[in-house]
């Protein structure tokens, strides 16, 4: 006889378990659920609500913490803890489904989370995206001389010889960016932006057969790439940079485009100084939840957005490890993640190496780690390494 602890990462996980005890197959999904214990915090929730929320959680089997201040019957807002099992939780959300103070809300988001959406597609222009059981590759190709990595291409002809490259090596998308944004940058003028973007897809559209996403915060900039054939447009400013009559908003919606909404403290120039969370991971998803809103109500497709958490744009090296560790967190807003952390300075500062040379398999291991904990797209510089990695990590997990 032998007996040790598993580990249960997912439904069909614990489903295997199960029904490896040859026990009645009714019972094989009812009890695998009960197998996945899960946390959740319900933030700025009304006292009122975390009062019925609590009985109803403890009814259902959950463990729960609330403010002590709601016991006091105070009419403020607190934050919320429930643990359950996700038999529990989907008990729990059937049970708050239409009562009032907000919980018909909570009940829905609980049941949104919960659910595995293992197969889903971003539409953008003309494109489906799938997204499958392992995170896409998009490979970086900078057009500025000014790129933190040191790779920049000033020739549009090599860099689509580069973007080939990777698409030959597996990427499933291609990044294009004529502007470094690396701490301490400065602008760079739009006219010379967009006229690198647009020489760049004029003699990449019919080469790269893979989704092309630009680089950039510009609006002008962004209008004539969608026009010439681009994809997605990645926004590091998430929609706020240029909100005039020729909104990114309004161009991203107007193309049908994709858009990659990213979290930033102030600029590119200052984001590095007084960096200040209450809790990072909260603040950055209160933000993205805040612009995905912002860009659904000026018609961007909800099935068009991925979110970003900008390691590295205003963070320390603290915050930016917790957001690998807590990526998970950010797929509960709803929309595919993407981390882009290939090669910054944050992994030199881990391993107090300054060398972009030591980086590499710190730079591997953070972005399989972040693929582990939850990210649906990797932004990245070597194209070929991260895919075989993914492989293995794949082939660990199946």
């Amino acid at each position: 006889m032998n007996i040790r602890k598993i580990k249960v990462d997912n439904i069909e996980d614990a489903i295997k378990i199960v029904a490896s005890t040859k026990c009645d197959e009714y019972v094989h999904k009812k009890l695998a659920k009960k197998m996945l214990q899960s946390s959740f915090i319900i933030e700025d929730i009304d006292n009122r609500a975390s009062n019925i929320l609590k009985q109803e959680a403890l009814s259902c089997g959950c463990d729960a913490a609330v403010s002590k201040d709601v016991s006091m019957f105070k009419k403020e807002i607190s934050n919320a803890v429930l643990c359950a099992t996700r038999y529990q939780a989907e008990k729990l959300a059937m049970k708050i489904k239409e009562q009032p103070f907000g919980l018909k809300e909570i009940s829905k988001k609980l049941l949104e989370i919960l659910k595995e959406q293992k197969y889903r597609k971003i539409f953008c222009a003309k494109r489906k995206i799938v997204l499958k059981d392992s995170p896409l590759v998009m490979g970086i190709v900078n057009l500025s001389e000014d790129s933190f990595f040191g790779n920049g291409i000033s020739d549009e002809k090599q860099a689509v010889n580069s973007a080939i490259d990777m698409q030959e090596k597996g990427a499933d998308i291609i990044d294009i960016g004529a502007e470094s944004t690396r701490p301490g940058s400065k602008d760079i003028d739009v006219k010379d932006e967009t006229a690198k973007i647009k020489k760049f897809l004029k003699l990449a559209r019919k080469k790269i057969k893979i989704p092309i996403s630009i680089d950039t915060y510009k609006s002008e900039v962004a209008e004539v790439a969608l026009s010439e054939g681009a994809d997605i447009i990645n926004d590091i400013y998430a929609l706020r940079y240029n909100n005039t009559k020729l909104s990114m908003a309004k161009i991203v919606a107007k193309h049908k485009a994709a858009v990659v909404l990213m979290h930033m403290l102030k600029t590119p120039l200052t984001m590095q100084q007084n960096i200040k969370y209450n809790d990072v991971i909260s603040d950055i998803c209160k933000f993205l939840y805040t612009q995905a809103e912002y860009a659904i109500e000026h018609g961007i497709k909800k099935e068009s957005i991925i979110i970003d958490p900008g390691i590295g744009f205003g963070k320390t090296v603290e915050d930016n490890l917790t957001i690998i560790k807590k990526m998970v967190e950010f797929k509960s807003l709803g929309y595919p993640v993407l981390a882009g952390l290939s090669n910054k300075s944050f992994l030199a500062k881990v391993i107090k190496n300054e060398s972009f040379d030591e980086r590499f398999s710190a730079n591997i291991t953070a972005n399989i780690l972040a693929a582990k904990n939850g990210a649906d797209i990797l932004r990245v510089h070597n194209v070929k390494e991260i895919k075989q990695s993914l492989k293995i990590l794949k082939a660990i997990e199946a």
